[in-house]
């Protein structure tokens, strides 16, 4: 079992590959990394492993327990010592019965076990550690597999690591598993040039249906035409999404200063600046998106976190209200469709007490509570006279 490809995993791997999950702070898998193996696949050119007596024990029905106690036990500890003594204690489970043994083997950079081979998507054990052998590429990519096999996506895209640590790894210590990989996320520095910004481009640009309109309508007690009105409101005829893929944005440097603690007002003037105006917004989604982009380079969570998305127009630091980790979270969900935009609205209208007003339609109270202070009487009267167009014409 020696590497045929030792290289290390690159950054850009690790985010191509926390993209493919859906995940949208890559430093989640760095996270896993950190705690399974430290990093490396391979230690020289074998591969990093980690053996477990119990599961050897489980899978042979304990009847090597009395013979080969080192090897076979009811511990859940795993056998400790170097990897050479590890690998030792393999060859001899292996003598015993192969197949047990390379299932009670955890490998590679993610110290997948063997166990979970099905689920990695193998036909077998053998098949699933020569692959492991390959390189920490495909190491990744059968962790990606297991992930999105096994359901587990939705754990770590919300950061979820108790229910995660459950599956993955089980038993009396998933608890301290789920703490080791939270402390190893926040001790992690945040990726400024991560490529997340690219990664955001619709998943399905089906649009919204009457159907999904009366779901959610009906989770609010409200009418059709008053979730519509806020649609036509706050997205106009620009949609969701843009003709390259990337949801509607608009970046508020007024927002971003205010997060920032004003620390870049002086330096980058127009992307940062603490007093809303809206004659200085772009015009083009394009030059909206370079705003954006400028202020991630700066503070990434608080960049995302300062613009708003698509129909609804929800700004990405009520990602929380909207039932998300962080913003970046949130703006990566708001990307996969109109299905789930409508969602977060819904959940954002329900966390701000905000339904009794479209049941009333009391468009100026709603518009306090969505649009804030500022210009309620001006939008609070656009969401009325959509709402009653919408209503004549339904």
């Amino acid at each position: 079992m020696r590497a045929t490809d030792a290289a290390r995993l690159a950054d850009d791997a690790i985010i191509t590959g926390a993209t493919q999950l859906g995940v949208a702070d890559a430093n989640v898998l760095k996270a896993i990394l950190r705690v399974e193996s430290g990093g490396p696949g391979f230690s020289g050119q074998k591969l990093l492993i980690s053996f477990e007596p119990f599961y050897f024990s489980q899978a042979t029905g304990g009847r090597f327990d009395a013979s080969n106690p080192s090897i076979s036990n009811q511990s859940r500890a795993p056998l400790g010592g170097t990897q050479s003594s590890r690998w030792t204690k393999v060859a001899e489970a292996y003598a015993l019965d192969p197949a047990a043994a390379l299932g009670a083997t955890s490998w590679g950079a993610f110290q997948l076990p063997g166990r979970y081979y099905a689920t990695a998507g193998y036909a077998n054990v053998w098949a699933f550690v020569q692959d492991m052998a390959q390189s920490e590429a495909r190491q990744l990519a059968a962790f990606i597999a297991y992930v999105t096999r096994g359901g587990l996506a939705d754990e770590l895209q919300r950061r979820d690591w108790t229910a995660f640590a459950g599956e993955f790894e089980g038993g009396p210590g998933a608890a301290a598993y789920a703490t080791a990989l939270a402390n190893a996320f926040a001790a992690l520095p945040p990726l400024v040039n991560d490529g997340y910004l690219t990664t955001l481009r619709a998943g399905s640009t089906a649009a919204l249906t009457r159907a999904d309109y009366e779901v959610i309508a009906t989770e609010l007690g409200c009418e059709v035409e008053a979730v519509q009105a806020v649609v036509e409101v706050e997205s106009g005829r620009a949609g969701a999404f843009g003709p390259d893929g990337r949801p509607i944005i608009l970046f508020e440097p007024h927002i971003f200063s205010r997060r920032t603690n004003r620390r870049f007002d002086a330096t980058n003037p127009t992307i940062s600046y603490p007093t809303w105006d809206a004659s200085k917004y772009p015009r083009t989604q394009a030059e909206r998106w370079d705003q954006l982009a400028a202020a991630y380079a700066l503070d990434p969570q608080n960049a995302v976190a300062s613009a708003s998305y698509g129909l609804f127009q929800i700004m990405g630091f009520n990602h929380a209200a909207c039932g998300f980790a962080d913003p970046k979270a949130f703006v990566t969900d708001m990307c996969r469709s109109q299905a789930q935009q409508l969602k977060a609205f819904a959940a954002f209208v329900r966390s701000n007490n905000l339904a009794d007003e479209l049941v009333r339609k009391d468009w100026e109270g709603f518009a306090r509570g969505y649009n804030g202070s500022g210009q309620v009487e001006r939008y609070g009267g656009m969401m009325r006279d959509a709402y009653t167009r919408l209503k004549a014409t339904s």
